[in-house]
C-alpha cells in the first residue's frame, strides 16, 4: 500500500514538474516574442526616422534652392529694369494729376521731400523725412518748428526718401482735430473701404499710385524692426499672414495683394488702445510722369 502511494506521489510530482518546465518554456518563447518584435518596431522607426530626415533635408535643400532662385531674378531684374529713378520701369507717360510746389513747402521745412493725398478724405498733406527714426521730430511738430499735438506726416530713416523699399512706413497722428492720419478710420467702413482704393504720393518728378491692399488693427510692433522686406520669403509671408489677423473690422481686397517684386506702403497711426496700431496697406499700381 506504501508504495503505490509513493508511486503516486512520484507520478504527481513528475506531471508537476512536466507542467512547471511547460510554462516556463511557453513564457520565455513569449516575452522572446515580444523582444524581438519591439526590436524590429525600433528598427521600422529608426530607418523611418532616417527617411523622414532625408526627405527634409531635401524639402530644405529645394527651398532653399528657390529662395536663392527668387533672390537672383528679382536681382536681376532690378539691375536689367531699373535706370536712375527706379520707377523709371514703369510709365505709360501718363501726365499727374496734379502739380504741387514742394519747394514752397521745403522754404518752411527742409525735409519736406512729398506729399500724400487719399482722394475722398481730407489726407492731403507734405510728408516730412525724419532722420531720428526713435525720436521723429516733425511726428510732434508743425511745419513751423512748433510743437504740435498733429505733427506731421513723416517717414523715417528706416526707410528710403524715395519709396524704393518693398514696404515704406508712413506714420501721422490721429489727432483729436480730425486733421493729419485721423481719417485712416473712415477705412474701416466697409462700404467707403470698397468706393476708395488709391492712395496717391507726388515727388518732384513724378506721382506714384497706389491701390489699397487692406485696413486693420494690428499689433504695435514695428514691422520693419521684426520682418526683413528685402527677404523674399518674410516678404510674402508678411503678406500672407494679414488676412489672419483678428480683427472683425478688418477690410482686404484680394486682388490688390503685393507679390514678390512689388513696391507697397503701409500708412500707420494710433488708435485707442496704445499696444495696437491702425494700418492701411497699398501697393504701388502706375507712375505718372
Amino acid at each position: 500500500m506504501m508504495d503505490n502511494q509513493k508511486s503516486s506521489k512520484g507520478i504527481i510530482t513528475a506531471i508537476v514538474i512536466i507542467v512547471m518546465l511547460l510554462v516556463i518554456m511557453a513564457l520565455t518563447a513569449f516575452i522572446a516574442y515580444i523582444l524581438g518584435n519591439s526590436k524590429a518596431a525600433d528598427s521600422a522607426q529608426n530607418a523611418a526616422a532616417v527617411k523622414t530626415a532625408g526627405e527634409d533635408a531635401t524639402l530644405q535643400d529645394a527651398r532653399e534652392a528657390d529662395t536663392e532662385a527668387l533672390i537672383e531674378s528679382v536681382a536681376n531684374d532690378d539691375e536689367a529694369n531699373r535706370p536712375e529713378e527706379w520707377y523709371g520701369s514703369f510709365g505709360e507717360n501718363k501726365k499727374p494729376d496734379r502739380s504741387i510746389d514742394l519747394e514752397a513747402f521745403k522754404a518752411k521745412c527742409p525735409d519736406v521731400y512729398a506729399w500724400i493725398e487719399i482722394p475722398g478724405t481730407d489726407i492731403d498733406y507734405p510728408i516730412a523725412y525724419c532722420e531720428d527714426a526713435s525720436d521723429p521730430f516733425w511726428f510732434t511738430h508743425d511745419i513751423d518748428q512748433n510743437e504740435s499735438d498733429a505733427g506731421m506726416i513723416i517717414t523715417d530713416s528706416m526707410n528710403a526718401k524715395d519709396f524704393s523699399d518693398p514696404e515704406t512706413l508712413i506714420y501721422g497722428q490721429a489727432s483729436d482735430d480730425g486733421t493729419m492720419f485721423s481719417q485712416l478710420a473712415l477705412f474701416r467702413d466697409a462700404d467707403f473701404f470698397d468706393e476708395h482704393e488709391h492712395i496717391m504720393i507726388y515727388m518732384p518728378d513724378a506721382q506714384l499710385v497706389y491701390r489699397i491692399y487692406a485696413c486693420y488693427t494690428g499689433s504695435s510692433d514695428h514691422i520693419l524692426v521684426y520682418n526683413d522686406f528685402n527677404d523674399p520669403i518674410q516678404f510674402m509671408k508678411f503678406f500672407d499672414s494679414i488676412a489672419d489677423v483678428r480683427d472683425l473690422s478688418m477690410n482686404i481686397r484680394e486682388d490688390a495683394k503685393p507679390s514678390l517684386g512689388d513696391h507697397a506702403i503701409a500708412l500707420v497711426t494710433h488708435c485707442g488702445d496704445e499696444t495696437k496700431r491702425l494700418f492701411v496697406h497699398a501697393v504701388l499700381e502706375d507712375v505718372r510722369y
